[in-house]
């Protein structure tokens, strides 16, 4: 499976209660797209480096849980900004 097709999965995940409006915006919203991709990879990476045991791993860890947290906000700054009426 692509990170294209995985992407908007992670942020149903994290986000159920929004899943029609986060559906409809992925097909229909090129910059929310991007921000679901951005999501999908950033989640991916800090999957990874969560497995590893090393000080850079703590490092990097940290920066992608932070970056995870701040494209979560922007997620819902989105969604709130285009909700279904």
């Amino acid at each position: 499976m692509t990170i294209l097709k995985m992407s908007p999965l992670e942020v149903l995940k994290r986000f159920p209660a929004f899943e029609a409006n986060i559906r409809k915006l992925y097909r229909e919203d090129d910059t929310f797209r991007t921000i679901c991709e951005d999501y999908a990879e950033c989640s991916d990476a800090l999957q990874r480096w969560s497995r590893l045991q090393s000080g850079e791993a703590a490092v990097r860890k940290r920066e992608y849980a932070d970056l995870l947290q701040d494209l979560e906000v922007e997620i819902l700054q989105y969604l709130g900004e285009h909700e279904e009426s």
